[in-house]
C-alpha cells in the first residue's frame, strides 16, 4: 500500500499562504454523491424540450402544433404567440439589448428556439418535437462579420425601431488617435496584419438547464440552476416574469463546468419559468449537446486589422480596427458597457508612445454570445494581437524577437524583471535567467536603459547554453521537474527527454527546454 507523507491531517487547516491546501469536495464527488441538476427530482415535475430552427435566416410562415398536442404524454406546446399574451416574447440581455425568447416573425440564426414542448417525461417531450410542422421562407444570411455593414447586406434586426443596418453597438474607441497617427508618420518601419480570432465554444461537461418551481399559493419562484451569475439572472427573471426579486430564489448546487457558458440567460430558462407559472408545477429543461453547441454563449469571434510601427528598433505605435461579431442578438456576458470588454489593454507591457483602437460590434446570422472563456473579457484577444504583431515586426527588422520585446519594455524596469516577464517568449527559464545574469556580470537590478543590445543578446545566449548543457547531462526544468535523456522526443527539434514520474505529453508538444516550442 502506498503511503503519502506530509499531507495535512483531516483536522488540520492549512495556514494562509503556507503549505498544501486540502481539497474538501473530492470525497463526495468520487463517491458519486454530487448534486447536479439531473440529480434533482421534484414531486409532479414535468419536462421541456426545445424545437430549433434548421435555417440561419428565414421568415416563419406558419407553425402547426396539433400533431404534437395529440401526443398522449404532451401537456402543452408553447410558441411565440403564446408568450406574447403573457408579455414574455422578448427578454433583455445583460448587454442592454433584447432577445426573442421564441422566434415569432422570423428566425435569425441556425438553432434558434422556435417552440417549447412540455410533457410528462423528457423522452416524450423530445419525440413530440418531430410532430411540430413549421413552414419557413428562407432569407439571405449574413455569416461574415466583414460584410455585415455592406449596403446590400440583409437587415437582421428589423424588429428594432429605426434599425437600418446591422450595427449592434456604437463605435467604441480607446487611446489617442492623433498621437498614434504622429507616431506612424515618424516611424521608419511599419507592419500590418489582418488577424482573425475565430469563434470558439466553452462546451462544459454539463450542459445548460433549469428547474423552475412556482408556488401559486405563496407567489414564490424557486429556481434550481447551475449558473455563474445568479444575481443577474434573478434581476432578469423578475423583469420578464413581473415578480419581485425577493420572491425569486435561485439555488446553485454543483456545476458540471461553466467557463462563461452559464452566465447568459437563455430562452429555455424563460420558457421553463413561464410553464411553471402557468401550470403551477415544476418544469425541468436541460439542453442536449447539439443545442449547447449551436445556440449557447460562444467566445471570441473578432476580426482585427492591426498596424505596428517602430523607430530605431523600438516599438512606438499600435493601432487596431476591430469588428466584433455579436451574432443575432447582443447578449455578451460582461460587466462593462463597452462591446470590447477590456480589449483596451491591447498595448500589453510595452512602453509605446501612442496607441489607438476602435471596435465595431455587428449583428450576423449566428448564435448570440460573447463569454469570458479562459480569459477576462477580451484580454486573450488583445494579448494575442500585440504579441503576434511584435513577432511580425521582429521578422521584418530581422532582429531576434527577444530584443524587439525587451527594447520596447519600460526602460526604468530592472533587467531581471523584464526577463522574468518575457522568459517563455524569450526561450529561457526562470532558473537560467538569474544564473545567466550573474554569469555575464550584469546586475539584475540594473534598469533596462543601461543594458546594451549586446549584453541582452549575451544573457539570452548564455541562458540557452546553460539549458542545453543541463538537458544533455540530466538536470531540472525551470518548474522543478527532474528529467533525463531518453523517452519521447520533441516534435520540432527531436530532443529526446523523459520526465521522471508521470509523462506529460503537453510539455513535449508545447514546451521543449531546448528549442523552446
Amino acid at each position: 500500500m502506498a503511503v503519502v507523507e506530509n499531507l495535512p491531517s483531516p483536522s488540520t487547516e492549512r495556514p494562509i499562504g503556507f503549505g498544501r491546501l486540502k481539497r474538501k469536495e473530492d470525497a463526495r464527488f468520487i463517491r458519486g454523491q454530487g448534486t447536479y441538476l439531473d440529480d434533482i427530482e421534484l414531486p409532479g415535475m414535468v419536462h421541456g424540450a426545445m424545437l430549433r430552427s434548421p435555417y440561419a435566416h428565414a421568415r416563419i410562415v406558419s407553425i402547426d402544433t396539433s400533431a404534437a398536442l395529440a401526443h398522449p404524454n404532451v401537456a402543452a406546446v408553447v410558441t411565440a404567440k403564446d408568450l406574447e399574451t403573457l408579455g414574455l416574447a422578448w427578454m433583455p440581455t445583460i448587454s442592454y439589448d433584447t432577445q426573442a425568447v421564441l422566434a415569432g416573425d422570423k428566425v435569425r440564426f441556425q438553432g434558434q428556439e422556435v417552440a417549447f414542448v412540455i410533457a410528462t417525461d423528457e423522452y416524450s417531450a423530445n419525440d413530440a418535437l418531430s410532430l411540430i410542422d413549421v413552414e419557413y421562407e428562407p432569407l439571405p444570411a449574413v455569416v461574415n462579420a466583414r460584410k455585415a455593414l455592406d449596403e446590400d447586406a440583409p437587415l437582421i434586426r428589423d424588429d428594432k425601431a429605426g434599425q437600418r443596418d446591422n450595427l449592434a453597438s456604437p463605435l467604441w474607441e480607446a487611446g489617442d488617435e492623433a498621437a498614434t497617427d504622429t507616431a506612424f508618420a515618424e516611424a521608419d518601419t511599419i507592419v500590418s496584419r489582418d488577424i482573425i480570432y475565430p469563434r470558439c465554444h466553452p462546451a462544459p461537461l454539463e450542459t445548460c438547464g433549469i428547474i423552475a418551481d412556482f408556488n401559486p399559493k405563496t407567489g414564490q419562484l424557486d429556481i434550481y440552476n447551475g449558473n455563474q451569475a445568479p444575481h443577474a439572472h434573478r434581476t432578469v427573471y423578475a423583469h420578464v416574469a413581473g415578480l419581485a426579486e425577493h420572491m425569486i430564489r435561485i439555488r446553485c448546487n454543483d456545476i458540471g463546468g461553466g467557463f462563461g457558458n452559464k452566465v447568459p440567460v437563455y430562452p429555455g430558462y424563460v420558457c421553463a419559468i413561464a410553464g411553471s407559472i402557468v401550470a403551477g408545477v415544476p418544469v425541468k429543461w436541460v439542453e442536449d449537446r447539439s443545442g449547447n453547441l449551436m445556440s449557447t454563449g460562444f467566445a471570441r469571434d473578432y476580426v482585427m486589422k492591426a498596424e505596428l510601427c517602430s523607430k530605431d528598433g523600438r516599438i512606438t505605435g499600435l493601432r487596431v480596427d476591430v469588428i466584433a461579431d455579436h451574432g443575432a442578438f447582443d447578449s455578451t456576458a460582461q460587466p462593462t458597457k463597452f462591446p470590447a470588454g477590456f480589449f483596451h489593454i491591447f498595448t500589453g507591457s510595452y512602453d509605446l508612445e501612442a496607441a489607438h483602437c476602435k471596435v465595431t460590434g455587428v449583428y450576423t446570422n449566428k448564435a448570440p454570445g460573447g463569454v469570458a472563456y479562459a480569459c477576462s473579457f477580451r484580454i486573450t484577444e488583445a494579448v494575442y494581437l500585440v504579441e503576434r504583431m511584435v513577432d511580425v515586426l521582429a521578422d521584418e527588422l530581422d532582429w531576434p524577437v527577444i530584443l524587439t520585446r525587451l527594447r520596447s519594455d519600460d526602460p526604468t524596469r530592472p533587467v531581471a524583471d523584464a526577463l522574468l516577464d518575457q522568459r517563455t517568449l524569450a526561450g529561457i527559464g526562470n532558473l537560467w535567467k538569474n544564473e545567466s545574469l550573474y554569469d555575464c556580470r550584469i546586475d539584475p537590478w540594473r534598469p533596462m536603459s543601461d543594458v546594451s543590445d549586446e549584453d541582452l543578446e549575451r544573457v539570452v545566449r548564455t541562458a540557452r547554453d546553460m539549458m542545453r548543457r543541463e538537458v544533455r547531462h540530466g538536470g531540472r526544468l525551470s518548474g522543478g521537474e527532474v528529467f533525463e535523456q531518453g523517452g519521447k522526443g520533441c516534435k520540432r527539434c527531436g530532443t529526446r527527454i523523459r520526465v521522471k514520474g508521470q509523462w506529460d505529453e503537453n510539455r513535449m508538444t508545447y514546451w521543449c527546454p531546448v528549442c523552446q516550442t
